[in-house]
């Protein structure tokens, strides 16, 4: 089956302009499956642009990987074409890295700028999570150092600040601090609908961020509900697979292909762990209580933690009740070693080293 993709990305050429224009919607990572925007893709499509003398990115994004998003950047500046960043509607997070490796930002008056901390998961011990504290430490270091080339004017300290406190800029004031270059005209497709951005008919989850200064939806418009008639009184029947499919086959269809692409994506990940030796909650996982490949590795490392324990307490039990043998000493002079006639053990060494002549 061929592997398909999410893209939400799309970058075009101008032979006769010698210009490019990059389109960047979505979450930014490392996995072309998963995430919207691959940083190894965009890296192969930039490095296959060849002699362009300017580039266009538009972005709109609530971020993601900050190392992908640092990979977009340096390619993007080590670049000899003017790269202009045109932001659609969001930078936030991680996205912000890449527009501030950019030569000129331009910004609409209704779109938003966020930075904050870099944040991540950790599990293990005190040493180990102390570990993940000073690498998380090094990780705002060089955002801090890509945005202190941007801000110009502005100290390490104030940025750290505005870090900590996760903070949202409105164009006027991300120009204030140096982050963009220029305010263009609002963009007409951005609203918030239950803690969803929509912009340019791309949603995206806000809940996250927890200083999002949200707009104000709508007031949803209220209308008298219809009289009751045989029609909507036939609409209140179950609706059953076969109706649905009927009713309506398109969706039917998404909805199963969808279905089906999820779980074969499921199923692939748990065989690609490749764990031999547990084929019975290999397929229990597979069909019977389906979980993730995530949770069989976890599951299957617990089994395998209390086989050890299980193996360990045997061999302590076996070695307290089986008491271990004392040869018995030679008596000296007696000529014999635990029965051995002496003799006969110093003939099997001789042959054994080769004709050196072991005697007492």
């Amino acid at each position: 089956m061929p592997k398909m993709t999410k893209k939400f990305w799309n970058i075009t050429k101008n032979d006769e302009a010698k210009s490019a224009d990059i389109v960047m919607y979505g979450t930014i990572g490392s996995d072309e499956f998963w995430d919207d925007v691959c940083d190894k893709t965009i890296k192969e499509e930039i490095g296959n642009l060849g002699d362009v003398e300017n580039i266009n990115l538009h972005i709109n994004s609530p971020g993601g990987s900050v190392f992908a998003a640092v990979a977009i950047a340096n390619t993007l500046k080590n670049h000899k074409a003017k790269v202009t960043a045109f932001i659609d509607g969001l930078a936030a997070s991680a996205a912000t890295i890449i527009t501030s490796a950019c030569d000129v930002v331009k910004m609409p008056k209704n779109a938003l700028f966020m930075i904050h901390n870099p944040l991540t998961w950790a599990y293990g011990n005190k040493q180990e999570l102390e570990k993940t504290g000073v690498l998380l430490d090094k990780v705002k270091d060089s955002i801090l150092e890509t945005y202190l080339a941007k801000a110009k004017g502005k100290t390490k300290e104030e940025l750290s600040a505005l870090m900590d406190e996760e903070k949202w800029f409105n164009a006027e004031e991300a120009k204030e601090y140096g982050f963009i270059d220029e305010i263009v005209d609002e963009v007409e497709n951005l609203q918030n609908v239950n803690n969803l951005l929509i912009v340019n008919s791309l949603a995206f989850d806000i809940s996250k961020f927890k200083n999002f200064p949200g707009f104000k939806p709508a007031e949803p418009v209220t209308e008298p509900a219809p009289e009751p008639t045989q029609n909507t009184a036939m609409n209140t029947e179950e609706m059953t697979v076969e109706k649905f499919k009927a009713t309506y086959p398109e969706l039917y269809e998404n909805i199963v292909n969808s279905a089906i692409l999820g779980e074969r994506n499921r199923i692939e990940a748990i065989e690609n762990l490749e764990i031999a030796g547990f084929d019975d909650v290999v397929n229990m996982a597979k069909f019977k209580e389906p979980v993730d490949a995530a949770n069989l590795a976890l599951k299957i490392l617990n089994i395998k933690k209390e086989k050890n324990k299980e193996t360990l307490k045997n061999i302590q039990e076996e070695s307290q009740a089986t008491p271990v043998p004392v040869a018995p000493r030679a008596e000296e002079g007696s000529g014999s070693v635990v029965g051995i006639p002496v003799c006969n053990i110093l003939k099997y060494m001789n042959k054994k080293t080769g004709g050196t002549k072991w005697a007492l």
